[in-house]
C-alpha cells in the first residue's frame, strides 16, 4: 500500500508540474510570435521616410524600427546588469551540472531582449530564447514544489514545452529535451516531459487556433527517385550549416575587436540590417512567411540567391553585435533557401516535382545541424507533414549532414558556444563535475610543520613519532618554502634542515580543480601534497594521494547518479 501511495502521488506531482510548465510555455511561446507578428505588420505598413526609385517605393522604417530595438535591448541590459545573455547552450550546461544553476534574472531578461529585437526587425529567431525561457521556467517552478525529481527533469520540462507549443509538434519536444539538452533517457525524466510537452501542444492549440507555421505538402515522389538526389545534396546542406555557424562565431569575436563601446554595436548592427532590409524586406524578423513563400516555390531564383546570402550574413551581423535573438529560425530560414536554390537548379535538368522536398529536406538538414538534433528535425517533419514517407526522405539528408558537419564543425554551435568558454561536453557530466569542485575544500590539516631552522634529528624524531616520511617547511608567515622527506632529516642530523629541503615539490593551489589536480598528480610519488594559496603561498593544508582519488571517485559517483536518476 506504501508503495501504491507514493507511486500515486508522483502521479500527481508529475501531471502538476508538467502542466503547469506547459500550460506557461503556450502562452508564452503563442504571444512570442504573435506579437512579433503584430509589429512585423506595423513595420511593413508604416511609410517613415518613404522615397521612390523608378516605380518601387520604398521606406526607412526598416532602420527606424530597428534602431529603437537597439535601443531597448541596450537599456535592458544596462538596467538588468546583464553581461552576456543566455540562450540554449546555457540550458545544456545547466542540464549538465548543479553548481552553476539558471539566473532567472538573465533568462526572463534574454526572452525580452529576443523579442524587442525580432519585432524590430532583427534577423534573429525565436526558438533558442524560447527554450531558455522554457528552462528558466522549470527551475523557477522547481523552487515552490518540493519532490524527488531532479533540476534537470524541471529544466526538461520547460524545454520539451517551448518546442512542442512552437512547432506543435509533441513528440519532437520530447526529443529534443533529450537530445539537444539532457543527452540522455531516463524513466523519471521522460514521463514529466511528455506531459509538458502534450500540454503544451494542445492548451497551444485550444487557446491559440491558427493557422501551421510552416505549411509543407505531404506529396513526395518515389523514395528511389529522392533519396540519391538527397544524398548528393547533403555535402551542400553541411556547407551551409558550417558557414553559417563559422559566420556567427567570427561576427561575435570581430564584435570584440571594434574600438567602439558595447552599447553602440547593436545600433551598428540595427543600421545596416536595416538597410538591407529596404531592398532584401525578407531577411528581417522571423521570416515564417517567407519560408512558406520558398516552400511553395514562390521566389525567383535571382532572388533566392540574395536572401539565402543576405540572411546568412545579417543573421551573423545582428547576434553577434548584440541584436540578441536565437539561431534555430534562421537556420530553418537559411536550409529552406539553400534547399529551394538546389531545388530549382535540379528542376532545370528535367527532374519534377521534387523541389518542395528538397527544400523541407535543407531546412531540417541545416537546422539539425545547427542545434545538434537531428532525430527532432526528422520528428518535426513527421509531425508537421503526417507522412512516414517524407520522414524517411527527410532523414537520409538530415542524418549525412549532421555527420559530414560533425567531422567539420562540432556536435552542434551551442556546443561550440560552451567549448569557447572552455566547456567541453563530450567529456561528459564527471569531467564538468570534477571541474566546479576545487581541490581545496579536500585538504587537511594532518601533516607536520617545519622551519628552516628546524634541527634535523629532532624533525626526524617527531616523523618516526607521527608515522609520516615527509615534512612542509614553512616561514615565519606560513609561506611554503619547500618539503623535507625522512631520509633528507636524517642527513640534516644536528643541523637545521635548511640546505635539506626541496624547493620545488608537486604543489596543488586551493583553487585547482579536482581535474586540474589529477593532471598534476600524474607523476607524483610521495606522501602527500600540499595544498597552498596561489596568491599569498601560504600553505593551506596537505592532501594524500588516495584522499584525491577518493574525492574524484565521490565526484564521479555522484555526476553518474544523477544521470541514472
Amino acid at each position: 500500500m506504501q508503495k501504491l501511495r507514493d507511486a500515486s502521488l508522483e502521479i500527481i506531482l508529475i501531471i502538476l508540474v508538467g502542466g503547469l510548465i506547459g500550460a506557461t510555455l503556450a502562452v508564452v511561446s503563442n504571444l512570442f510570435v504573435i506579437g512579433v507578428q503584430w509589429f512585423e505588420l506595423q513595420r511593413q505598413a508604416s511609410s517613415l521616410f518613404a522615397f521612390n526609385i523608378g516605380d518601387q517605393s520604398l521606406s526607412f522604417s526598416s532602420v527606424i524600427y530597428l534602431w529603437l530595438a537597439a535601443a531597448i535591448v541596450v537599456a535592458l541590459k544596462i538596467v538588468f546588469k546583464i553581461t552576456r545573455w543566455a540562450g540554449p547552450a546555457d540550458s545544456i550546461y545547466a542540464a549538465h551540472q548543479l553548481n552553476e544553476p539558471l539566473d532567472i534574472k538573465t533568462g526572463l531578461a534574454s526572452t525580452l531582449a529576443a523579442f524587442t529585437a525580432a519585432s524590430g526587425g532583427a534577423s534573429v529567431g525565436q526558438y533558442g530564447p524560447l527554450v531558455h525561457f522554457g528552462a528558466t521556467m522549470g527551475i523557477w517552478v522547481k523552487r515552490f514544489i518540493s519532490s524527488r525529481l531532479s533540476h534537470e527533469v524541471y529544466l526538461g520540462c520547460g524545454v520539451a514545452a517551448a518546442i512542442s507549443a512552437g512547432f506543435n509538434a509533441p513528440i519532437a519536444g520530447v526529443i529534443f529535451a533529450h537530445e539537444a539538452i539532457l543527452r540522455h533517457f531516463s524513466v523519471r525524466t521522460i514521463a514529466p516531459i511528455t506531459v509538458a510537452s502534450i500540454s503544451a501542444s494542445a492548451l497551444s492549440h485550444q487557446w491559440f487556433p491558427h493557422s501551421i507555421t510552416f505549411e509543407i505538402s505531404a506529396l513526395v515522389p518515389p523514395l528511389t527517385e529522392i533519396v540519391p538526389v538527397l544524398v548528393l545534396l547533403a555535402p551542400l546542406f553541411s556547407l551551409v550549416a558550417v558557414c553559417f555557424m563559422w559566420a556567427l562565431r567570427y561576427s561575435a569575436k570581430s564584435a570584440t575587436k571594434i574600438n567602439v563601446s558595447p552599447v553602440f554595436l547593436p545600433f551598428i548592427a540595427a543600421t545596416i540590417c536595416g538597410l538591407v532590409g529596404i531592398w532584401i524586406p525578407q531577411v528581417l524578423g522571423l521570416g515564417f512567411a517567407s519560408i512558406n513563400n520558398m516552400i511553395a516555390g514562390e521566389l525567383a531564383l535571382s532572388l533566392l540567391v540574395a536572401v539565402l546570402i543576405a540572411k546568412l550574413l545579417m543573421t551573423a551581423l545582428c547576434i553577434g553585435f548584440g541584436l540578441f535573438g536565437g539561431v534555430f529560425s534562421p537556420s530553418l530560414f537559411i536550409g529552406v533557401a539553400t534547399g529551394a536554390l538546389a531545388g530549382q537548379l535540379i528542376t532545370l535538368f528535367g527532374f519534377a516535382d521534387i523541389a518542395s522536398i528538397i527544400s523541407v529536406a535543407g531546412m531540417a538538414a541545416v537546422s539539425s545541424a545547427v542545434i545538434g538534433a537531428p532525430v527532432t528535425a526528422v520528428i518535426i517533419v513527421l509531425e508537421l507533414t503526417q507522412s512516414y514517407t517524407y520522414a524517411v526522405a527527410v532523414m537520409v539528408s538530415v542524418m549525412l549532414c549532421s555527420l559530414i558537419t560533425n567531422r567539420l564543425f562540432g556536435h552542434s554551435f551551442f556546443d561550440r558556444q560552451l567549448l569557447d568558454r572552455g566547456i567541453d561536453l563530450l567529456k561528459g557530466r564527471e569531467a564538468i563535475a570534477l571541474r566546479q569542485i576545487s581541490v581545496g575544500g579536500f585538504s587537511g590539516q594532518n601533516y607536520i610543520r617545519a622551519t628552516a631552522q628546524s634541527l634535523g634529528q629532532t624533525l626526524s624524531q617527531e616523523m618516526q613519532n607521527r608515522g609520516q616520511t615527509e615534512a612542509y617547511v614553512v616561514d615565519n608567515g606560513g609561506k611554503l618554502l619547500g618539503k623535507i622527506s625522512l631520509y633528507g632529516a636524517l642527513d640534516a642530523g644536528e643541523n637545521n634542515v635548511e640546505n635539506f629541503i626541496d624547493t620545488q615539490p608537486t604543489v596543488l593551489y586551493s583553487h585547482n580543480s579536482l581535474d586540474e589536480a589529477m593532471l598534476k598528480v600524474r607523476q607524483f610519488v610521495g606522501e602527500s601534497l600540499p595544498v597552498v594559496d596561489a596568491e599569498t603561498g601560504v600553505l593551506e593544508g596537505s592532501i594524500t594521494e588516495g584522499a584525491l582519488f577518493q574525492a574524484v571517485t565521490d565526484v564521479q559517483n555522484q555526476a553518474r547518479t544523477l544521470e541514472r536518476a
